[in-house]
C-alpha cells in the first residue's frame, strides 16, 4: 500500500520548490514560457494542498482542487507554446477550470463517477499537452522533447487508467486514497512522470541555450553568416575531402562597393541594414551545402563545395546581377548597391591549401575593383577571366 497523502505532499513540496527556483533563478522567464510552467507548478502544489487539507476530501475541496489541477496542465501547455513562440488563449485556462470543477461538484458523493470523470479529463489534457510537446522543434531539443512527451504520456495513461479502474471496484474512494498492488505502482509512476516532465522542460531550455551559444560562437550576429574562424575550421575539412575524392572546390570573395562612403553619408545604421539585406540576397543564390562567411567588414566569402571554377563564375554572376537589380532601402533612402566579386577554384596541379585558394580569390577581387567594380573576375594560374 502507498501512503497517498505522503506521496502527494512530496509532489506538492517539490512543485513549490521548483516553481520558486524557476521564478527567481531563471532569466528571460516570459520569452521561453518559464513563467507559465512555474505558475503551473505553483497551481498544482496549491491544488494538492487543498485536497490534502481535510482528513476526508470534501466535495467542494475536490471540485476546486480538480479544477486547479486542470488549470496547471493548461498553464504548462501554454509554456510549451510560448517556447515555440506561440500562445494559448487566456479563456482556455478559465474554461478548463470550470469544465472540471463544476461537474465534480455536481457529482457530489458519487465517488466512482467523479473519479472516472476527473481521471479521464486530466488524462486527456495531459495527452493534448504531450501532443504540443511533440511539435516542439529546434536544434538540440530532440532528447528533451522525447523525455517530455514520454513523461506526459505516462502521466496521461496513468490518470485515465485510475479513473476507469474506479468503476470496477466496490469502494472507489478507498481505492483512490489507499492504493495497493498495481494501483499503488500506477500512482508512483504518475507522480514520477509529473516530476520528470519538469526536468524535460528544463532540458528543452538547456538545449536551446546550447544551440544559441554555438550560433553566437560560429556566426556573425548582424548578418547571420558564418564568422572567419568557423570558416577556416570547416574549409580545412572540405579541402581535405576534395583532395581525397578529387572533387572541385571554389571560393568567391565579395566586396560591397563603396560601403564606407555609404556609412559616411547615411550613418552606420544604414550600413548595417545594407549588410543584412545583402547577406539575404546572397543566400538566395546558394545551395544548402554552400557556406556564406562574413570575412571582414564589407567583405564576404562564399565557399562552394563540388563546384568547379566555371560553375562558380556563373554563381558569382548571378549574385552580382541580383544585388544590382535589387533596391536597397536604408535610413529612409533608396540606395544603389553593387558588388565586386573574385573567383578562385582548387587547382588539380600540385598541393593546394585553403589559404592559397583564399589568396587567389582576393587577388581576383582586387582586379575586379581595379577594373571599375560591379563585376566578376576569375583568376587561375595567372590568367584572369572577367564576367
Amino acid at each position: 500500500m502507498v501512503d497517498l497523502h505522503s506521496l502527494l505532499a512530496l509532489v506538492a513540496a517539490v512543485d513549490a520548490a521548483m516553481a520558486l527556483a524557476l521564478w527567481f533563478g531563471v532569466s528571460g522567464k516570459r520569452a521561453g514560457g518559464v513563467s507559465h510552467w512555474a505558475s503551473g507548478l505553483a497551481v498544482r502544489a496549491l491544488a494538492i494542498a487543498l485536497i490534502l487539507g481535510t482528513a476526508q476530501p470534501q466535495a467542494g475541496a475536490l471540485a476546486i482542487g480538480m479544477g486547479l489541477l486542470g488549470l496547471s496542465i493548461t498553464l504548462q501547455a501554454g509554456a510549451l507554446l510560448a517556447f515555440a513562440a506561440r500562445s494559448l488563449p487566456a479563456w482556455v485556462h478559465t474554461a478548463t477550470f470550470a469544465a472540471l470543477a463544476v461537474p465534480i461538484q455536481m457529482l457530489g458523493a458519487d465517488h466512482a463517477a467523479a473519479t472516472l470523470f476527473g481521471g479521464v479529463v486530466l488524462g486527456a489534457l495531459l495527452a493534448l499537452t504531450a501532443g504540443i510537446a511533440w511539435q516542439v522543434v529546434g536544434p538540440s531539443v530532440t532528447s528533451a522533447r522525447k523525455l517530455l512527451v514520454a513523461a506526459l504520456g505516462v502521466a496521461a495513461l496513468g490518470l485515465a487508467g485510475r479513473g476507469i479502474a474506479a468503476v470496477f471496484v466496490a469502494e472507489p474512494l478507498r481505492a483512490l486514497l489507499y492504493p495497493w498492488g498495481a494501483g499503488a505502482a500506477v500512482v508512483v509512476l504518475v507522480a514520477t512522470a509529473l516530476l520528470a516532465s519538469t526536468f524535460g522542460f528544463l532540458l528543452l531550455h538547456h538545449g536551446r541555450a546550447q544551440a544559441e551559444a554555438t550560433r553566437l560562437a560560429t556566426t556573425d550576429t548582424l548578418t547571420g553568416a558564418y564568422n572567419r574562424r568557423t570558416f577556416h575550421e570547416i574549409a580545412e575539412r572540405e579541402m581535405s575531402r576534395a583532395r581525397r575524392a578529387n572533387q572541385p572546390l571554389s571560393i568567391i570573395m565579395l566586396d560591397i562597393d563603396h560601403l564606407r562612403r555609404l556609412n559616411d553619408d547615411y550613418g552606420h545604421e544604414a550600413g548595417d541594414e545594407v549588410l543584412q539585406h545583402f547577406a539575404d540576397i546572397v543566400r538566395t543564390a546558394l545551395r544548402k551545402e554552400d557556406m556564406l562567411v562574413r570575412f571582414a567588414g564589407e567583405q564576404f566569402l562564399v565557399m562552394l563545395p563540388e563546384v568547379s571554377g566555371p560553375g562558380a563564375v556563373v554563381v558569382a554572376g548571378r549574385i552580382r546581377r541580383s544585388v544590382a537589380d535589387t533596391p536597397f532601402e536604408a535610413a529612409g533612402h533608396m540606395l544603389p548597391v553593387t558588388v565586386s566579386l573574385g573567383v578562385a577554384a582548387r587547382l588539380d596541379e600540385g598541393p593546394e591549401s585553403v589559404d592559397g585558394l583564399v589568396a587567389r580569390a582576393e587577388s581576383a577581387l582586387a582586379l575586379a575593383k581595379q577594373r571599375g567594380r560591379n563585376r566578376v573576375v576569375a583568376l587561375s594560374l595567372g590568367r584572369s577571366i572577367a564576367a
